[in-house]
């Protein structure tokens, strides 16, 4: 069977043709097909139950995100029925682009068809006829060219295959396939993976010869139709109040992945997750989404409606934001919001909807800020995910480790009364660049707002002097504490990141502490101010304002040092900085210049304030939250990886997957390497900042980020030859060997038999956070 499918592959790719006009006489013009078949007929039930799980395992791995291939997202069926573009999100440009998201801007295969720069189909779109089907198929026929050509027999992949992830981009048509073929014979897909098992291969070819047919998911139950109907009616709500709160929450919650917890799941099955978006039709309508740039943009309707929209593509973990409505939040929202005795008198315009402190000012700033700490690490998890599924310009402002921790609701700096009015005397200090940003220059843009920060500093600091005895306000004390998201760790890999609640891990280099004004815009700048699409200008504007925002947090965990630590430590987070950064933070105590109150006991006053941050935040979780943390390797065999040689470290991966198999069981566990630099204010030139001899690695239980680099799978009796081999990497040759013993390379005839496995593990371990993991950064070597 297996040979004859060959045959059969070669005889479809043989006849393959590359002339279009050819084509149109054998098989028909192209016109776009209703592929849409219900759930509930044979076809419907073959495609969700034996085609898709084939789609998902094999192809949304690599095509699952904004940077996919040539745009081609298979996570849904409305992504392959729209098929691919060779125009670049990620690339520098001079102007901004059209958005090309999935369900937002356009709403039919024709539409993305009728675009400026149109998408091509991945599916016959000529005659319905099996060899049509068949012949027509981009998809079908490049999985096939990888059965005539699978990968050599090599441990490396050959250099025609470039794997990198800033390749040249090469996305062929139908019509000029066989050219494309002819140069890349081994450029078949799986791209520079293995091939799918025979069987799976024949699951797509009948698919694909019987018209592709595809369904969605089986219609919501009517126990979940309750709960998409009660939460819409809380959020639209006639009143004012109820307008601008829903507003508020919609600019906050509209990249999440929205769930029902109180909804019973079956066992193999993931949670139904929606969409919060803004529609022109009221409740009990269809929905009709407002597709704006910005989440914050004009709707131009004269009534907004925020609805639930089912999210019916695959999940994938780099854009996956799970946020739960059940009765607690809703209570909670009640308390916060809606039964709280504010007014609204007027509704704000949307002209300058990216300055939340004066479009919400009547929305009081402790209840805003008690809303965005409630999920804190949904928060921060939106800069560090979000869609940008290439986050160098953003994330290279960040540390490759810190910890972060919260001011509390009830300010002591300014009475709670007052800071409202505070906030509006500082919004011109707050203003942020994101709307004007893609006209705007970087380096005057960065001396322009360094002003305005310089001047929001200095009227905290006028605020701060009226307050007698200023330190006892100062202290341990001072950080918010009592849930799980008090506090948390980011981990950052080069072009992505990832954000867990609690202090993992070893005591990081830097810390910051966040209060309500630099946590809104955060939000802001690089979430709902944040265009993918957008010119290389605002990018980089982007990212030199987080510097503000970094540097004002990493001020607010220097306060809480001795005074005459404050400059020295900050001088050693930022060496060799430019001299406008060196300038801006020659004074170490231009946040606070007093004493605090806190206690010091020891000659390391930074890691004595840690573990004392730490603690605090330790002592308000019940002992169950506690152990459900406990995610770093610190006992045991395994916990030597965590003090491996730095001549050992520096040919890691920056995160590398391990599986430890037993005789009853396989554990997962995650090995990151942690970047150390000079510092983290260098805008382009990030390698000139990197002090590689500094680097660390740390050990995890679980599987951590979105992007594994390497998989390592070791036998649980060979651990110790394992640990062994990795301490004595010193350089490359070495880890190639290590790599040959214990290494899942991306050629591994069992690839996928690892890759279903690193899957299963994953959804075992909480089905609420499971996505698809991306293989796009895996190595070759």
């Amino acid at each position: 069977m297996k040979y004859f499918i060959l045959i059969v592959c070669l005889f479809l790719v043989a006849c393959s043709r590359n002339d279009t006009d050819e084509l149109n006489a054998d098989y028909g013009t192209p016109q776009v097909v209703e592929r849409t078949v219900d759930a509930e007929t044979q076809l419907g039930h073959d495609f969700l139950n034996e085609v898709q799980p084939i789609l998902e395992n094999r192809c949304v791995v690599c095509h699952g995100c904004y940077d996919a291939p040539c745009q081609l997202k298979l996570s849904s069926l409305e992504g392959i029925d729209r098929g691919f573009s060779p125009e670049l999100v990620y690339g520098t440009r001079f102007s901004e682009i059209d958005p090309t998201r999935l369900f937002i801007d356009a709403h039919s295969t024709q539409e993305w068809r009728n675009k400026n720069k149109p998408f091509k189909p991945v599916l016959n779109e000529r005659d319905q006829t099996p060899i049509a089907n068949l012949q027509g198929s981009l998809l079908y026929q490049l999985v096939a060219q990888k059965n005539i050509h699978p990968l050599p027999d090599s441990k490396i992949l050959p250099e025609s295959l470039d794997v990198s992830l800033n390749r040249e981009q090469t996305c062929p048509s139908i019509e000029t396939l066989a050219s494309y073929q002819e140069e890349n014979p081994l450029a078949g897909m799986p791209y520079g993976l293995p091939a799918i098992s025979s069987s799976e291969f024949k699951t797509i070819e009948q698919w694909v010869k019987q018209g592709a047919p595809m369904a969605q998911p089986v219609a919501i139950s009517a126990e979940v139709q309750l709960h998409v109907d009660e939460w819409e009616t809380l959020l639209n709500q006639d009143s004012n109040k109820a307008k601008l709160v829903g507003r508020y929450i919609y600019e906050h919650l509209f990249l999440g992945h929205v769930y029902f917890p109180e909804v019973t799941v079956k066992a193999d099955e993931l949670p139904i997750y929606f969409r919060l978006v803004r529609s022109s039709t009221p409740p009990g309508e269809a929905i009709k989404e407002i597709a704006t740039r910005r989440p914050y943009d004009d709707p131009q309707v004269d009534t907004v409606f925020y609805r639930l929209r089912r999210d019916t593509g695959t999940v994938v973990t780099k854009t996956h934001m799970p946020y739960a409505f059940d009765a607690e939040r809703k209570s909670r929202w009640n308390k916060l919001f809606y039964n709280h005795p504010f007014t609204v008198d007027t509704l704000p315009d949307y002209v300058g909807g990216d300055d939340p402190f004066v479009v919400y000012a009547q929305i009081p700033s402790k209840l805003r800020y008690h809303f965005m700490l409630d999920e804190a690490e949904f928060t921060i998890m939106g800069f560090i995910k979000g869609p940008v599924c290439r986050g160098q310009v953003a994330l290279s402002v960040i540390r490759d480790k810190f910890w972060v921790f919260f001011a509390p609701p009830s300010s002591k700096y300014i009475s709670s009364e007052d800071y409202d009015d505070f906030l509006q005397e500082q919004s011109a200090n707050l203003k942020l660049p994101s709307n004007e940003s893609a006209k705007q220059r970087a380096v005057p843009t960065w001396r322009k707002y360094s002003k305005l920060e310089k001047a929001y500093m200095q009227g905290i600091k006028d605020s701060l002097s009226s307050i007698k005895d200023i330190s006892s306000y100062v202290g341990i004390e001072s950080v918010y504490t009592g849930t799980e998201n008090a506090a948390l760790t980011v981990f950052r890999d080069f072009d992505s990141g990832m954000v867990l609640k609690g202090l993992h891990g070893e005591a990081p280099k830097t810390a910051w502490v966040i209060d309500y004004p630099i946590l809104e815009r955060i939000h802001y700048l690089l979430v709902a101010g944040f265009d993918i699409y957008g010119s290389i200008q605002h990018q980089l504007v982007t990212r030199l304002y987080m510097d503000f925002l970094r540097l004002e947090s990493e001020m607010r965990f220097i306060s809480l040092l001795p005074k005459e630590e404050r400059g020295k430590e900050l001088q050693s987070w930022y060496v060799d900085a430019t001299k406008d950064l060196d300038d801006y933070i020659q004074d170490g105590n231009f946040f606070f210049d007093k004493e605090n109150s806190v206690n010091y006991k020891t000659q390391t006053p930074k890691k004595e304030l840690l573990e004392k941050l730490k603690a605090r935040y330790l002592s308000g979780l019940n002992s169950q939250t506690r152990s459900q943390q406990a995610r770093f390797v610190n006992s045991g065999e395994l916990s030597q990886l965590n003090s491996l040689p730095n001549h050992a470290i520096q040919q890691l991966a920056p995160n590398s997957f391990l599986l430890i198999e037993g005789k009853k069981s396989t554990q997962g566990y995650t090995l990151l390497r942690h970047n150390q630099h000079k510092n983290v204010a260098s805008l382009l030139d990030e390698e000139s900042m990197r002090l590689p001899e500094l680097d660390n690695a740390e050990l995890f239980k679980g599987f951590l980020g979105s992007y594994p680099q390497v998989i390592l799978k070791v036998p649980e009796a060979n651990v110790a030859q394992f640990i062994e081999q990795i301490s004595l990497v010193s350089d490359a040759p070495s880890y190639e060997r290590f790599l040959d013993n214990f290494a899942v390379r991306r050629t591994d005839p069992k690839f996928w038999q690892v890759s279903d496995q690193i899957h299963a593990l994953h959804l075992k371990a909480d089905k609420t956070t499971y996505g698809l993991f991306d293989y796009n950064r895996l190595e070759n070597r």
